[in-house]
């Protein structure tokens, strides 16, 4: 791989995606700040070498300052779970301007956005809206850019699966199950943006990046009920509850509604990604089936 020029900044650098990236990066040399809320949640990194910046994406003055120095950001910060005054809606897209109005001030090369893919500015699900403005914002913004939309996080869907088999002894299944989803490990896409900072000739280019995996809901319940050693019970939540509690519940319980509009895009959308290998043959790279990832989370 091409040797990667400059300290990196990794925003979102305590979170799991963001960490994976910042450690890979740390484990081939390149020197990182890495930047996130707190600094306790940071303390890992710190012992792994990396530089530390305990910064709020709000906060533009500190921010300038972490941007000072820095080669190319590579940025994962999100606040899904966030709700009143920390709701995505309220928060995540200034936060981004802000990041990129201090990485025009430093000069900073290149910023790579780690989104999602099937973004849409009407998307049913807030998060996924809120990333398509952001998107927009940093296209906006004049610096150069790349964007990484991924497809399912297998990490994600995996637990779900697994938690609830362990807790309850039945697997949870929006709707029928049957919508094929694409699926990526959360390590896949960290080395995805790895590779991606070490190519500086890309530039102000959308990139989506999948798996091998195409599966359902069923399908993919069916390998984690194989793996952990238990099958046959399954709890379908039907997709029109998930349709009409959210508004009901929104007002109450803001999150608990966010995922139930998550369920139901997952229930009625079927998101495979036939063409996933392209992005896996042009960076040289095999990203890893569902059961290969199931054999690692074992590890």
């Amino acid at each position: 791989m091409t040797a990667i020029a400059g300290r990196v900044l990794v925003a979102g650098a305590s979170g799991p995606l963001g960490g994976a990236i910042a450690r890979k990066l740390l484990a081939a040399g390149v020197p990182v700040r890495a930047l996130g809320r707190r600094a306790d949640a940071l303390a890992p990194l710190a012992a792994a070498g990396a530089e530390i910046a305990a910064v709020d994406l709000l906060d533009l003055t500190k921010l300038n300052e972490a941007c000072r120095g820095i080669g190319q950001i590579v940025a994962t910060a999100t606040n899904n779970m966030g709700r009143g005054e920390t709701s995505p809606g309220k928060i995540d897209l200034s936060a981004y301007q802000n990041l990129c109005a201090a990485a025009r001030n430093a000069k900073v090369r290149r910023l790579v956005y780690v989104s999602f893919r099937g973004v849409e500015f009407d998307a049913p699900v807030d998060i996924f809206r809120i990333k398509w403005y952001i998107e927009d914002a940093i296209r906006r913004s004049g610096v150069p850019h790349v964007i990484l939309r991924p497809s399912a996080f297998a990490d994600i869907w995996v637990g779900l699966i697994a938690s609830e088999i362990a807790k309850k002894g039945s697997a949870l299944i929006f709707g029928d199950g049957t919508r094929v989803s694409n699926y990526i490990s959360e390590d896949d896409v960290a080395e995805f943006a790895v590779r991606v900072l070490a190519h500086e000739e890309i530039v102000n280019e959308a990139i989506e990046i999948g798996g091998p995996s195409n599966l359902s809901m069923n399908d993919l319940a069916t390998l984690v009920e194989r793996h952990v050693g238990k099958s046959g019970k399954r709890r379908h939540i039907p997709a029109v509850m998930m349709k009409l509690l959210p508004p009901l519940v929104r007002p109450f319980n803001e999150v608990a509604a966010r995922l139930m509009t998550l369920g139901l895009y997952t229930a009625t959308r079927g998101t495979p990604f036939p063409a996933w290998k392209a992005a896996a043959d042009r960076f040289g790279f095999a990203p890893k089936t569902v059961e290969a990832y199931l054999e690692t989370r074992a590890r």
